[in-house]
C-alpha cells in the first residue's frame, strides 16, 4: 500500500498537462482539450473501418457526427489477410511487408481520415490486437518463431518490426489530402495495442516470466518511440484498465492479467488511460461495474491525467437501456473525461452482441441523451 500511495503522489506532481499545437487534442490535468478549451465527449468505437466501403465509412462518419460523438476508435492493423492487409509475413526476406495500396492496404485509411475531417470526427487508431483477430500480436510471435505470447513484449526482431510498422504509419502521407498521418488533426491519438495482457487468444500461452513488470516496460519502450516519430498526438495503452493490487481476489484487480493500471498511467508517455467493462463476459454483475468505474475516477483524480472510459457492453438489449445510463451518471457526476460505447453499426446489422444502429428506436436512451451531456460540459 506504501509502495502505491508514493506511486501515485510522485505521478501527481509531474502530471500537469500535454502540450501541443491547439489543433491537435491535448490535455489539461484531468481534462481532455481541444483549441485551447475543455472536451468532454462521449464517443464511440467501430473497428471495422479499415475493411468498410468508402460509401460505409462516409455514412459512419456522418451519423456519428450527427449524434454528437465527436470520437470514434478504430483499428489500424489488419495482418496477414489474403484480401485487405497492411502487414503480411515474408519468408524470403523473413521480414513483415507493408502493404500501402489504396484498394487493400493501409490507402483505405487515407478515405477514413479525410471522412473524419470532413465530419469534424477524431479518431483514435489502434495499432495492435492482443488477441488473434486481424493477426494481432501472435501473427508477430508465429512470424518470427516465438513460443510466448509475450514474446511480442520482450523479443527483440518483433518490438523492432512493430516499431517500424510504427514509424511507417506515422510517416505516411494521405494521398487525398497530402498531410502526413503525424500532422493530421483527425487524429485524437494513438493506442499501442488493444486489451494487451500476458495472454491472448491464439495457440500461444503466456510464459512464467510474463508480469507488470514486463508490459508496463514494454508499454514504457513502446510510447516513448511513438513520441520519438509524433510529437503531436496523444498516445494511450488501449488496456482493460486491469489493476495489479495485491490481496485483491478478483482477476480484474490482483494482477493475473499481467497489466497493471496505475503503473502505465503514470509513465511520462501516456497521455491518458483507458479502460473497458463487460461485466456478463467477466461473470460479474452491474453493481460490480459500477464500482469498477468509480475505482478508475479515484485514479484518474489521484494520477492527474484523463480517463476514457473506452469500451462498455451489455449483451441484452432490455438490460441496456437502464445499464447504459446508470454507468453514464457515473461518467457524468465522477467528473471522467469521456467514454466511448462499443459500438455503433453502419450499416445496421448485428456486428456482435453489443452492437446498437444509429437509427435504434432507443438510440437516445442508450447513447444520444448521455452525449448530449457531455457535450453541455465543454
Amino acid at each position: 500500500m506504501v509502495k502505491f500511495l508514493s506511486l501515485i503522489a510522485s505521478a501527481a506532481l509531474v502530471v500537469s498537462s500535454t502540450l501541443v499545437s491547439s489543433a491537435f487534442i491535448g490535455t489539461d490535468g484531468t481534462k481532455f482539450t481541444q483549441d485551447g478549451s475543455s472536451f468532454y465527449f462521449a464517443g464511440t468505437n467501430a473497428y471495422y473501418l479499415m475493411t468498410s466501403s468508402q460509401d460505409d465509412v462516409a455514412a459512419l462518419l456522418s451519423a456519428s457526427s450527427k449524434a454528437q460523438l465527436p470520437v470514434v476508435r478504430t483499428w489500424l492493423y489488419n495482418l496477414g489477410a489474403d484480401n485487405v492487409w497492411f502487414q503480411q509475413w515474408d519468408p524470403e526476406t523473413k521480414a513483415m511487408k507493408i502493404n500501402d495500396d489504396v484498394e487493400t492496404g493501409l490507402g483505405r485509411m487515407d478515405y477514413v481520415l479525410q471522412q473524419a475531417a470532413k465530419n469534424n470526427v477524431k479518431l483514435i487508431l489502434t495499432l495492435t490486437n492482443n488477441w488473434k483477430d486481424y493477426g494481432g500480436m501472435d501473427y508477430y510471435v508465429e512470424s518470427f518463431g516465438g513460443k510466448y505470447h509475450d514474446d511480442f513484449y520482450t523479443n527483440d526482431e518483433i518490438v523492432g518490426s512493430f516499431k517500424a510498422y510504427i514509424e511507417h504509419v506515422a510517416n505516411r502521407t494521405n494521398e487525398l489530402t497530402g498531410t502526413k498521418y503525424s500532422e493530421d488533426e483527425s487524429i485524437f491519438a494513438w493506442e499501442i495495442a488493444n486489451e494487451p495482457r500476458c495472454v491472448g487468444s491464439g495457440a500461444y500461452p503466456a510464459s512464467d516470466s510474463c508480469n507488470a513488470k514486463v508490459t508496463i516496460a514494454w508499454i514504457d519502450d513502446i510510447s516513448s518511440f511513438i513520441k520519438s516519430v509524433d510529437s503531436n498526438h496523444l498516445v494511450a495503452v488501449g488496456d482493460e484498465g486491469f489493476f495489479n493490487r495485491a490481496g485483491e481476489a478478483d482477476f480484474e484487480y490482483n494482477g493475473g492479467s499481467g497489466m497493471d493500471f496505475e503503473a502505465s498511467l503514470a509513465l511520462k508517455n501516456i497521455d491518458f488511460g483507458t479502460f473497458h467493462l463487460y461485466p456478463e463476459d467477466w461473470s460479474h454483475d452491474v453493481a460490480w461495474g459500477s464500482q469498477y468505474i468509480k475505482d478508475h475516477a479515484s485514479v484518474q483524480a489521484d494520477i492527474g491525467k484523463p480517463v476514457l472510459f473506452e469500451e462498455y457492453g451489455m449483451k441484452t438489449p432490455a438490460e441496456r437501456k437502464t445499464v447504459y445510463p446508470e454507468w453514464q451518471g457515473l461518467v457524468e457526476s465522477e467528473e471522467l473525461a469521456a467514454d466511448t460505447f462499443w459500438q455503433i453499426a453502419v450499416p445496421c446489422s448485428e456486428l456482435d452482441d453489443f452492437a446498437v444502429c444509429a437509427d435504434d428506436a432507443d438510440f437516445a436512451t442508450l447513447v444520444g441523451d448521455h452525449a448530449a451531456k457531455m457535450a453541455a460540459k465543454n
